[in-house]
């Protein structure tokens, strides 16, 4: 049985109140569902608590209250595997969905702080209050995060001996949002495992094999395994697709091309 797969949550944090509709956000979400999805479900848990379930996905929408110390109000934007589900291809596509789910909150009510967390925990009408309450002040998250900014900001570098610069004073981009937004695109993954050396071994014959085969393939694989540390998946379909190729030719019918 295959685990499932985390899911992705997003803390939306406001330090003024910004006459948050969350019924309307609510239904927004609703018809944009049943435009694209169909067959989904709807259920509220209480007035600031509803969630989505579809094909196996939950999308979870939340407004704790009360909101972190320091500030006016809170959206929690989920999405992840459905409590009491299985797997279901939709899950390939949970961080996305998340971030579609809070691009469309921060068109309605936009923010300068997101907090992104990836979890195992399920996404139910009690993950708001959990979340929030393990939440420090506003003082002390704006601290972090000046911090995370600042050493992610690369070291000045020297002013040229040369010409002065001509170029415009642009503003440095936020590279902590930035680095938020890949993490929600792009969860991160484990390093895919070296090849062993019985399977960089494997290849390299294939690859020989290519050679005295059809010679400019054989040498083209043998040069990207040697560049590469060999691949074996690569020359078995270099090896598949040169042996029906000749078959082809050999068997008459690529002599009306030639």
């Amino acid at each position: 049985m295959c685990a499932l797969p985390n899911s992705m949550i997003a803390l939306v944090l406001y330090p003024e109140d910004p006459s948050l509709n969350f019924a309307a956000l609510v239904g927004e979400i609703d018809r944009h569902l049943t435009r694209h999805c169909g067959g989904h479900a709807l259920s509220w848990d209480c007035d600031d608590v509803a969630s989505f379930d579809v094909a196996g996905l939950r999308l979870l929408l939340a407004r704790p209250d009360p909101a972190p110390p320091g500030f006016a109000a809170a959206l929690l934007l989920g999405a992840g595997p459905r409590p009491g589900g299985g797997s279901s291809p939709l899950h390939a596509e949970i961080p996305r969905l998340c971030l579609r789910l809070v691009e469309g909150a921060q068109r309605r009510h936009p923010s300068d702080t997101v907090l992104w967390q990836e979890d195992d925990a399920p996404l139910d009408a009690d993950l708001a209050d959990r979340l929030t309450a393990a939440l420090p002040d506003r003082d002390e998250i704006e601290h972090i995060l000046r911090q995370a900014a600042q050493q992610a900001e690369p070291a000045p570098e020297p002013p040229p001996d040369g010409p002065a610069n001509d170029l415009p004073d642009l503003p440095t981009p936020d590279l902590e949002a930035l680095r938020r937004l890949r993490r929600a695109l792009y969860p991160r993954d484990e390093a895919e495992p070296a090849p062993s050396p019985q399977l960089r071994l494997a290849a390299h014959a294939l690859d020989c094999t290519l050679m005295v085969v059809a010679m400019p393939v054989g040498a083209a694989m043998m040069t990207y395994s040697l560049m590469r540390g060999g691949n074996l998946a690569a020359s078995a379909r270099a090896m598949a697709l040169t042996g029906a190729g000749l078959a082809l030719l050999h068997g008459g019918i690529g002599l009306p091309l030639t």
